[in-house]
């Protein structure tokens, strides 16, 4: 039996990268999934991916810094395939690594609308459906920039709020059965950053700095949110996997 079949999941900043992996992984286990994405330039191509590899999969697009989009796309699920069993809040924005004296208050409002406020809108508006199957699993995607040096206090700063959200829901929802958990990637080879290995010299810089030696691949968030999102996590609520080959070490 797959591990997620008949579980219908929404999946945000799923057209490209992590968040299109997992959508990937998650139709290959059985679910049914919804792509969420500010634009259709990716997602077009991963719900065609899923569809011929015998999943099934429909896209919505929506900017969930803005709360209206955020309850459009879980009801959309609901609307699509009847339930909503799994929520995975990876949609994210980076923004600039200015130094603090520099920092634009727009882009620094922007990062926290859509990685803090957007999964806030997320788990607000899929919190009544879940209630409905009396219970369901949360997974927001927060970042080791939270554990580790950076350049970016914006993002870490968001991503803070993602991680501290996460156990705050954990609790407030454990009596709904409802599992909220955190997935925190490292440095992830994604268009985001392919530039860093498309340069021989600087990958090897970088790799020669992550304890495993190796680089983390999508796929690896992938497999890490197939875990918290399947039943073999039934009682895992209100923890972080940290997938990042030893980087916050």
């Amino acid at each position: 039996m797959a591990r997620l079949e008949n579980k219908v999941a929404v999946v945000t900043g799923s057209g490209s990268g992590i968040g299109a992996a997992i959508a990937k992984r998650f139709a290959e286990e059985g679910a049914k999934v919804v792509l969420a994405d500010v634009s259709d330039k990716g997602v077009t191509q991963v719900k065609q991916a899923i569809e011929q590899a015998g999943g099934t999969a429909e896209f919505i697009i929506g900017d969930i810094s803005k709360e209206e989009n955020a309850k459009k796309i879980n009801d959309f699920a609901v609307e699509k395939f009847g339930k909503l069993d799994i929520l995975v809040n990876n949609a994210g924005y980076a923004g600039p690594s200015d130094p603090a004296e520099q920092f634009n208050s727009e882009e620094f409002d922007k990062i926290f609308k859509v990685n803090a406020y957007g999964t806030f809108y997320m788990v607000k508006h899929a919190v009544s459906h879940m209630k409905e199957n009396k219970g369901g699993s949360i997974i927001n995607v927060a970042s080791n920039s939270i554990m580790t040096r950076t350049d970016y206090p914006g993002y870490a700063g968001s991503k803070g709020a993602v991680r501290t959200m996460s156990y705050t829901f954990s609790n407030i929802l454990a009596k709904d059965k409802i599992r909220v958990n955190t997935l925190i990637p490292g440095t992830t080879r994604t268009p985001m950053v392919q530039a860093i290995f498309d340069d021989e010299e600087l990958a090897k810089k970088y790799i020669d700095t992550i304890p495993l030696g190796e680089v983390v691949e999508p796929e690896d968030l992938a497999n890490g949110a197939l875990y918290l999102a399947s039943d073999e996590a039934r009682r895992v609520t209100g923890t972080e996997l940290v997938v990042d080959a030893g980087m916050s070490l």
